[in-house]
């Protein structure tokens, strides 16, 4: 690690610690302060976004994938035909939406994550349609008034 050992604090860990016969010892490390944010002007130029130039030539767009590759010098990758790639990658879910629960298989995390979403989403409705019920029901007995 790169920040250096300011102190060197030993707490005893006993509530935490399973075994109750001994008492450990945390070492506590503390970083280096963050540092000071400079106050000033900021000059025009550093403070506009800079706009990256669009390819506009469309045998380029056509051959290439303009903007995949990452690297200063290097080259955009070209586009192959469909056969040369995995028969997976048409499959894949693409779209914003979440998937119905009928495709999905029910051994897998992400129905059972898609489930507590479900869930979730439901009891907050659920407990809004109550308050507003309470507050028709019992209206002088709102929070904060005395």
């Amino acid at each position: 690690m790169a920040a250096s050992v300011r102190k060197l604090i030993l707490l005893p860990i006993t509530q935490y610690s399973r075994r109750t016969s001994l008492s450990y010892l945390m070492l506590a490390r503390h970083y280096a302060a963050p540092a000071k944010k400079i106050v000033g002007k900021v000059s025009a130029q550093s403070a506009q976004k800079s706009k990256l130039q669009v390819e506009t030539d469309p045998e380029k767009l056509l051959k290439y994938c303009c903007g995949a590759c990452i690297y200063v010098d290097g080259k955009d990758p070209e586009i192959k035909a469909d056969s040369e790639y995995p028969d997976w990658l048409w499959t894949l879910h693409t779209e914003r939406s979440p998937r119905d629960l009928s495709e999905l298989d029910p051994m897998t995390p992400e129905y059972w994550v898609q489930i507590s979403r479900f869930t979730k989403n439901r009891n907050k409705r659920v407990w809004k349609r109550l308050q507003k019920l309470k507050d028709i029901q019992y209206p002088d007995d709102k929070i904060g008034v005395s």
